[in-house]
């Protein structure tokens, strides 16, 4: 029986707040994904319909977390206060890892095609309108297969406040951008070259969208924007800022992160490298399917990105490194959809078969006595397997590492 997994959203309570605002850091996270999902229309709170996700165990401090960044539309452009379902604009899968200090960012388009549960075949868009947030976060993990841990919301009015209230973002803006739509009351009007855009001009750089990139132009200026904000974020005068920053996220974040979490995430993410931080958007190519246009991702290669991008695995160093994967769970053809899973990371694949018996509901991974922990965590993290067994030492095994694929791999 699915257990439906409660999130409890949080507004942020300034005095609360005020506890932790000792550290210049405190609004690094939320002001990261404030850039990374700049969106066209408003945010509004979630609704009820709320679908029931994967039950994760809470991570510990150290261990690595992923947070699904939305920006949501307008559900009825006639009427936006009349509560109608959103969809959401963008989304995009931020990876942090304290303890590596790595950080990775990974763009959906909103149009990709992909599977909704308990929908069907649709626009990833969809998904929050048909059952909120947390139906969201389970197409995000099934479409990923990585578990997703926490969300962030802003308010596109929020992200403005918060560019005029840092002193502006310094971007090279590669072209220029004119566009008027007195209909919709948007006029951009932007030049070419390097400057300083305060939120105003901000949100007009980030809705732009040219005929010859359309919304993957948009994803690419979305990722410039987030780098050059984050930089702002991290500058020392940030420090004497920190009073009103911290009131503009109040009225216009939503996130399930309590306020300890963001101070210690938000530390973390201060010993990232942002220059060397992967930033890129799924894989995939434009289609038009019944004269409806889709992104169809690439799902042979969706492995391998993920992997690469939000997992920091290293393709090189896995070849090394042999594999077995067992098909504990019965299901034909189980075993292999992960070798070729992990084949596509880069380790060596020696056997492909079936486990003793099918009576595995839960995956896990067995390793050799003198195999090194930190691989063996990295395949286990990249299959979001749980249960890892270290082999008695004068054991004699078929490879360094044996991956029993249960029920919780299948479909």
């Amino acid at each position: 029986m699915t257990q439906t997994r409660k999130r409890v959203v949080r507004r942020f309570n300034w005095r609360k707040f005020a506890l932790f605002c000792a550290s210049a850091v405190l609004l690094v996270t939320l002001a990261v994904a404030a850039g990374l999902y700049a969106f066209l229309g408003g945010l509004h709170t979630p609704g009820g319909g709320q679908a029931a996700g994967r039950d994760h165990p809470q991570p510990t401090k150290h261990e690595p977390i992923n947070v699904l960044v939305l920006g949501l539309d307008v559900g009825d452009v006639d009427n936006p206060n009349s509560g109608a379902p959103e969809r959401s604009d963008t989304m995009i899968v931020a990876s942090l890892d304290p303890e590596k200090k790595q950080a990775g960012m990974l763009s959906i388009p909103r149009d990709s095609r992909v599977s909704i549960p308990g929908r069907g075949t649709d626009k990833i868009c969809h998904a929050h309108a048909y059952g909120g947030t947390d139906l969201a976060i389970r197409t995000v993990e099934n479409l990923l297969n990585i578990p997703i841990h926490y969300y962030v919301k802003i308010n596109y009015q929020g992200l403005r406040n918060l560019v005029d209230a840092l002193g502006g973002v310094h971007i090279d803006v590669s072209e220029d951008m004119h566009y008027t739509d007195r209909a919709g009351g948007l006029y951009i009007d932007i030049e070419a070259g390097p400057q300083v855009l305060n939120g105003e001009k901000a949100e007009e750089f980030l809705r732009f969208r040219d005929r010859a990139t359309g919304d993957l132009g948009r994803i690419e200026r979305q990722q410039q924007f987030v780098r050059a904000l984050a930089e702002e974020v991290f500058s020392a005068s940030t420090l004497f800022k920190i009073p009103e920053l911290g009131r503009i996220i109040s009225d216009n974040v939503e996130t399930n992160m309590t306020a300890a979490q963001i101070v210690f995430y938000a530390n973390a993410a201060r010993g990232v490298n942002l220059s060397t931080m992967p930033v890129e958007m799924l894989v995939g190519i434009d289609r038009y399917i019944n004269e409806i246009s889709y992104w169809i991702v690439d799902e042979a290669q969706v492995a391998e990105q993920v992997a690469r991008v939000l997992l920091g695995i290293n393709r090189e160093a896995n070849r090394a490194i042999s594999l077995e994967v067992l098909n504990g769970s019965g299901s034909p053809g189980a075993a292999g959809d992960v070798a070729r899973q992990l084949q596509s990371m880069g380790y060596t694949i020696n056997t492909v078969s079936n486990a003793s018996n099918f009576d595995y509901d839960v995956s896990e991974i067995i390793y050799s006595y003198d195999m090194s922990l930190e691989a063996v965590e990295e395949v286990a993290k990249s299959l979001n397997i749980t249960r890892v067994i270290r082999a008695p030492e004068q054991e004699e095994r078929q490879a360094d590492i044996t991956v029993i694929v249960g029920l919780d791999l299948v479909g």
